[in-house]
């Protein structure tokens, strides 16, 4: 399985989609919808740009997916759109798992991530 989006399907995905958020180690319940399946997880970290679910239960590579958590920094559920960008298949050092990023975060759940963050 592709660990490393930047090499995606063997080549160089451009600069324009690598990470630019610090990413967050933060401990939260996911809930992830890939169609008619849903998978419930908890993020290894968390940032703007999307997170890592600790799952054994992944999707493949460019699966267009739901993601759904509470912060408390928000009374409303975040649901938001995402796509698988990586997988790790895990080991003994390493949680498997995938990596989503976010596609369409709202300004008020920015706000909250935030907040969250800064917490």
């Amino acid at each position: 399985m592709v660990r490393d989006s930047r090499h995606l399907r063997g080549t160089q995905v451009s600069d324009h989609f690598r990470r630019t958020d610090p990413r967050y180690a933060r401990r939260l319940d996911v809930e992830v919808l890939a169609g008619d399946q849903k998978c419930i997880a908890t993020t290894g970290n968390i940032s703007l740009g999307g997170l890592f679910v600790e799952t054994s239960q992944t999707f493949p590579l460019q699966t267009r997916l739901q993601v759904r958590f509470h912060l408390p920094t928000q009374p409303e559920q975040i649901e938001v759109s995402g796509e698988v960008r990586w997988i790790e298949p895990g080991g003994p050092d390493q949680p498997a798992g995938m990596g989503i990023r976010f596609q369409g975060l709202r300004a008020r759940e920015v706000w909250a991530l935030n907040r969250f963050f800064q917490g």
